[in-house]
């Protein structure tokens, strides 16, 4: 990633991906923590011959705990980092088997609840690391943790 490029994460496997682009879209005129961590986002997910994007709402809380999680995998390769949002638009779970493999489970919904869901398996291995964690770093820096949180960015 260059310094003229949003910031981004992106996981996949050849071909498959889940990609996450967070869009510049802050409120800051809240009065409310809550409402000033909310991070507009552009999802595309893409399995075999199917794919697809939409917009969906994570806070910036997801993102630094998800990087926390990876960070923890980094060092022995073996459990589990969770990318769960409120919203529940997307789920990704990656699972370390402690040899450097990872398996990704990924779940999509445009509708949570009622809507069209898109459930589609990834894997790659520890050199991938790094990257998602650099990835994840990028975003937390450009969307930090605003207010009186009980979560802060490393």
């Amino acid at each position: 990633m260059n310094a003229t490029t949003e910031p981004y994460l992106e996981i996949f496997d050849g071909r498959d991906l889940v990609r996450l682009v967070p869009i510049p879209a802050f409120d800051d005129s809240s009065h409310l923590d809550w409402d000033r961590n909310w991070v507009r986002t552009k999802v595309t997910v893409k399995s075999g011959a199917f794919s697809g994007n939409f917009t969906a709402d994570f806070m910036t809380t997801d993102f630094e705990l998800f990087k926390r999680d990876l960070k923890t995998l980094d060092k022995d390769f073996k459990g589990n980092a969770r990318l769960e949002p409120l919203e529940g638009h997307l789920v990704v779970n990656i699972a370390g088997d402690g040899l450097g493999h990872f398996e990704v489970e990924c779940k999509a919904a445009d509708y949570p609840g009622f809507g069209a869901t898109l459930s589609f398996v990834l894997s790659f291995d520890q050199t991938e690391l790094s990257r998602l964690i650099h990835e994840l770093d990028t975003i937390t820096k450009a969307f930090p943790i605003r207010g009186d949180c009980n979560i802060r960015n490393e």
